[in-house]
């Protein structure tokens, strides 16, 4: 059974369709003409176009803020799916609706509770609309299917280590431009064990040699590490936009050095 407020079903939505086209009217509309009693909650439109490793983010890190039962669809890259299915994906007491086209994987860390299809036909300019509406419907019904295990199981870049280094990636780049990594505060504390460090983003020429807690602890303009609250580093520069004055990009690299 669902555990959403008030036991009205609670359906999430995350694309990269913008705000300004009739795709979320279409998708909207659907789901309430065949579900009234949806409430629908907007993550984010504004995901890189046909980027399931941006997608995967938001999702991850804002879905468990949200109450069990709750049903996350998911629409990056929705049409390219060479399956030409969507999957209903069972993970800590949520629902995620996606396509067949890697997003599990990235999203979800461990092995998911049950994965379910729903197939569609790959004809015009938004077929699987008709999928996920007949998703909701089957999760609401308890009526999933059979378990599937041959959907695409893309696996996550992770920061590599050994005893004085760790090398991670930029994963994301937000709307302040500031740059996330994959480089998380476990790893980092692990690799530590209490020494001194240099962080060197994306070059040798942006160097780092001390910690944040917030954004305010350095000067204007100057650059700073963090770890945000995703507990993943972050690299920003107080009052300005760290990713264009450094030319930082998704998959740039950013590595530690342990004195």
């Amino acid at each position: 059974m669902l555990e959403s407020t008030n036991n009205i079903p609670l359906i999430t939505l995350t694309t990269d369709w913008g705000q300004h086209d009739y795709y979320l009217g279409m998708l909207k509309g659907s789901l309430l003409s065949s579900m009234p009693q949806l409430k629908v909650v907007d993550i984010s439109h504004d995901v890189a176009s046909f980027n399931i490793h941006n997608a995967a983010f938001v999702v991850k890190n804002s879905f468990s803020f949200f109450p069990k039962g709750s049903i996350h669809l998911i629409m990056v890259n929705s049409e390219a799916s060479v399956t030409s299915r969507i999957l209903i994906c069972k993970w800590q007491e949520h629902y995620f609706v996606t396509p067949d086209n890697g997003t599990i994987g990235l999203l979800i860390s461990d092995t998911p509770e049950e994965v379910h299809e729903v197939p569609f036909a790959p004809e015009g300019s938004f077929a699987s609309l008709s999928a996920y509406v007949k998703a909701v419907q089957n999760i609401l019904a308890s009526n999933l299917g059979e378990k599937i295990t041959d959907y695409d199981k893309r696996i996550a870049f992770k920061a590599t280590i050994d005893e004085s280094v760790i090398t991670g990636s930029i994963i994301y780049i937000d709307s302040y431009q500031n740059a996330i990594t994959n480089i998380s505060r476990s790893i980092f504390e692990r690799v530590r064990q209490n020494r001194d460090y240099n962080i060197f983003v994306q070059s040798n020429h942006n160097k780092i040699s001390k910690l944040s807690t917030s954004y305010n602890q350095v000067d204007a303009g100057e650059l700073l590490a963090l770890f945000n609250s995703a507990n993943l580093l972050e690299i920003a520069i107080r009052n300005g936009y760290a990713a264009e004055l450094l030319s930082l990009r998704v998959g740039g690299s950013v590595r530690i050095n342990f004195i």
